[in-house]
């Protein structure tokens, strides 16, 4: 089963960069792209604000992971641990990194294995919860321009609801773990709290791609970036390339193309945001490795283990 949705995963992946690869080739617009790219540097507090905002909600993912484990352990491992999450996602063709924030959590702070790896994992479930509650939310109430969105979101979900239901029916015993774990969790003081906190983040990181379209006199409204961003870290499931590569930006670009924004100038708006995450992502990954210093053969150990640290 393992098989079959790592094989269904690859194949969307596979169809999204094909995708891509296909518009550079003959839809890209560089006369979009530079206009784009020449607003922008000539709007650097902008961008600086939408950069602040940005990192300020790993800064909210950080005190979420801190309030769920009802303030036992430091705010800098959960920090160092979502520092390190980042950089990695943005190496590798998988999203890697969770496995050391897991471990960093159990050999900093002391907790146990069991409880590290279970508050990273439903850390995650907030984040997914968070970002389905928002684009659904926003499905329900923006306007969206292309009358062949709603074809194109309703055929997604009559293949997407099969195949979770699939997944939850073959992962029955490992997700009825995770429930257990999470109902919990529930009925400590610090869940609520901790949600709260993991959604907000999600709402604050759409500044970037705000700031970039503002910076580029690019007019949408901040529930409309909110939605797109939200959509676009969503299909970061199908993730296949570092960083998620040609993904993020189709997505992005198909998200911006619902509010009369043409697909040349979305993917000009994706690309440059986009750029900018994989700079603030090694970055701050950066920082991590000289603060808190982990191998690279830890990391790769970490990697090959299953079910975290």
């Amino acid at each position: 089963m393992k098989n079959m949705y790592k094989s269904l995963k690859y194949v969307i992946g596979i169809g999204i960069v094909g995708y891509f690869i296909w518009f550079i080739a003959t839809g890209w617009n560089h006369d979009e792209f530079r206009r784009v790219f020449s607003q922008v540097l000539l709007n650097p507090f902008m961008i600086l604000s939408g950069i602040s905002i940005y990192g300020f909600s790993f800064y909210l993912k950080g005190m979420a992971t801190k309030r769920l484990l009802d303030h036992k352990i430091r705010l800098s491992s959960a920090m160092y641990g979502l520092w390190y999450s980042l950089a990695l996602n943005h190496l590798l063709p998988i999203k890697g990194g969770d496995v050391l924030r897991s471990y960093i959590l159990y050999e900093r702070e002391g907790l146990s294995k069991s409880a590290s790896a279970q508050s990273v994992i439903i850390v995650r479930l907030m984040d997914i919860l968070s970002l389905c509650l928002l684009v659904g939310f926003g499905m329900s109430f923006i306007s969206l321009v292309n009358p062949l969105t709603m074809k194109v979101m309703l055929v997604a979900g009559g293949i997407t609801i099969p195949v979770l239901g699939w997944i939850f029916y073959f992962k029955r015993s490992f997700l009825y773990q995770q429930w257990t774990v999470m109902l919990s969790l529930i009925k400590g003081k610090g869940f609520f709290p901790a949600f709260f906190l993991v959604f907000i983040s999600w709402i604050l990181e759409a500044a970037l791609l705000l700031s970039v379209c503002i910076a580029a006199n690019i007019g949408i409204s901040a529930f409309q970036g909110i939605w797109v961003n939200s959509l676009t870290i969503l299909g970061q499931v199908f993730q296949i390339t570092p960083g998620g590569l040609a993904n993020y930006e189709t997505i992005m670009s198909f998200g911006l193309s619902q509010f009369s924004l043409t697909m040349e100038t979305g993917m000009a708006i994706a690309v440059l945001t986009h750029g900018i995450k994989f700079v603030f992502s090694y970055s701050v990954g950066l920082y991590a490795l000289v603060k808190y210093p982990v191998s690279p053969a830890l990391i790769q150990k970490l990697r090959k283990r299953k079910g975290g640290a």
